[in-house]
């Protein structure tokens, strides 16, 4: 089932670029003779039912008529949501000001903090822990999701 993942990621990945959105993730469930493909996209931007309406047709139609899909398998495009981690550097400038759990590596130590996200330059992300301004490279990033805060 991979192999037909990758071949449908490869293929998904300009038209997703087209439409200005990109491939968080792509996972498939199979019911009998069904197969179900969920993928989690994302944008720059905020991601509207709008896009995932006009992303899901888009995909149907390529997968259908190239054969990477059967005509009766299920097509599911949603954004990640907030219980899922941001992967990509790319996703964080639109969660400025926002509250995160991050778990990152520093001197050879895991640490978790919940902080706010300032500012995102090249690779580093700036956070505010409690009044001081944590810089944290992109890569030394293990996990981060955003958390949700009442006021």
């Amino acid at each position: 089932m991979n192999e037909i993942l990758d071949k449908i990621r490869i293929r998904v990945e300009p038209v997703l670029e087209r439409l200005d959105a990109y491939l968080i993730d792509l996972t498939s469930t199979k019911v009998k003779n069904v197969y179900r493909y969920t993928f989690y996209i994302d944008k720059d931007t905020y991601v509207t039912v709008d896009d995932c309406s006009t992303i899901s047709r888009e995909l149907e139609k390529i997968l259908v008529d190239e054969n990477l899909i059967s005509p009766s398998d299920q097509i599911e495009v949603s954004s990640p949501g907030v219980d899922r981690p941001l992967k990509y550097l790319r996703q964080f400038p639109k969660h400025k000001e926002k509250h995160f759990s991050v778990t990152f590596k520093s001197n050879d130590k895991m640490i978790t903090k919940e902080m706010i996200l300032k500012d995102v330059v090249d690779e580093t992300l700036y956070f505010d822990d409690r009044g001081n301004i944590l810089e944290i490279n992109f890569n030394d990033i293990i996990k981060a999701k955003t958390l949700i805060k009442f006021k």
